[in-house]
């Protein structure tokens, strides 16, 4: 009963913590607010994401001082905080540091601490509690792009903002009281293989653990670029009015929980290094695609889809991936570490298009470090029982 009602709790702290990703329906109303170049606003949510990566980076060890609810509490908090900042900052500085840097870091820090959390009570299932918890978190974008969109219709920029912050920290909150401390259950610490338990000092030592980091960046370069453009992509490629080009994102959407969903079930049936490879590969057909066919609506709709879902199962599988590796125990401070490639890799991938102001020089980048990163995926050497259990995998779930 326990580790339902702590899946039941760490969803719905996870849809709250996702509806950070609808925030670009604030930036148009902020640019009128302060009179400033929509750009300058957007760059808001560069900040935000930069600073989700630091959050969940130093979950595990703010857990250690704090103890896990107390982590939680904190993250509602910052949510909350950030948002009533953002409601009434008088200028873009206090906005950045509102939306961008609090929100955020409160924000990577619940993401991370109640993902890692909530696989541990699921040993034998860890692909598929990943893919609900991070569905959950994809969702919340979904949900509260209605919600803030309805209260800025009827009420004002400052109403949307409260309402936000008020139910998204009352919902974390909530969500905290169902969820228990993984780590002081018994049948969970039992359950926990002592043969394969790195603290993060020995993990940085393994070469594993730097090709699983390179490739992560990687992934989440490609994705988050080509998904934050979705919508210009549409216009400037594909020749599409607003309108259509404005499917796209939805397409996106919707591809994305799809590739969460069924590469988290899929990951506890095959093998999930070879899974990455998998959505390595689709993410560089997306990148050919965009690179050398003539785009309209339907192939720049299905890349956009392929990148989509790659990411998805991406960010599912991963976390599964390092407590294989390298154990569960200290899987937040592991995966938060390995997670800062998330931010890295986003600020990465903008740099690059605005230096060279290409979408064909971006994407030619893109595609020859996703070949990397798929050669780097096929040079991961598994640690012995990982390989056994691949091999009876592939007698239970493929064709000889």
């Amino acid at each position: 009963m326990t580790k339902i009602k702590t899946l039941i709790g760490s969803m719905l702290i996870l849809l709250a913590l996702g509806s950070v990703y609808a925030w670009s329906l604030f930036n148009s109303p902020l640019a009128t607010k302060y009179q400033a170049d929509l750009n300058a606003v957007a760059f808001t949510f560069g900040i935000m994401t930069l600073f989700i990566a630091i959050g969940s980076s130093s979950s595990g060890f703010l857990k250690l001082r704090l103890g896990f609810n107390r982590v939680v509490v904190l993250s509602a908090a910052c949510l909350g905080l950030g948002l009533l900042g953002a409601a009434f900052a008088p200028n873009l500085i206090a906005l950045y540091l509102a939306a961008g840097v609090l929100l955020g870091f409160g924000d990577g820090l619940g993401y991370m601490l109640v993902l890692t959390n909530c696989v541990k009570f699921f040993p034998q299932h860890k692909g598929l509690a990943s893919a609900l918890c991070i569905g959950a978190y994809g969702a919340g974008s979904l949900l509260y792009k209605s919600i803030d969109g309805a209260v800025l219709t009827a009420f004002s920029l400052e109403a949307a903002l409260l309402t936000w912050g008020l139910s998204c920290s009352a919902a974390a909150i909530l969500g905290s009281l169902l969820t228990a401390d993984a780590m002081l259950q018994r049948e969970v610490t039992a359950a926990s293989p002592a043969t394969r338990e790195y603290d993060l000092h020995s993990a940085l030592r393994t070469v594993p653990y730097w090709l699983l980091t390179f490739m992560f960046l990687i992934d989440c370069m490609t994705g988050l670029y080509v998904i934050g453009v979705a919508s210009n992509l549409g216009v400037s490629l594909a020749s599409l009015s607003l309108a259509d080009a404005a499917l796209g994102v939805s397409v996106v959407a919707i591809a994305n929980i799809l590739g969460r969903l069924l590469m988290g079930v899929l990951s506890d049936k095959l093998p999930r290094i070879r899974l990455i490879t998998f959505d390595q590969i689709l993410s560089l057909i997306a990148m050919l695609m965009l690179l050398f066919l003539p785009l309209s609506m339907s192939t720049l709709f299905v890349a956009l889809a392929l990148v989509a879902f790659s990411f998805g199962g991406t960010l599912t599988i991963y976390p599964s991936i390092i407590s294989d590796f390298f154990g569960i125990k200290n899987l937040a401070k592991n995966y938060g570490l390995l997670y800062l490639g998330f931010g890295i890799g986003s600020l990465i991938g903008y740099a690059v298009a605005f230096i060279f102001d290409s979408f064909t020089i971006t994407f030619s980048l893109m595609a020859v470090l996703l070949v990397a990163a798929i050669v780097l995926s096929l040079l991961v050497r598994l640690p012995p029982e990982l390989k056994v259990g691949h091999r009876e995998l592939k007698k239970e779930h493929l064709v000889p």
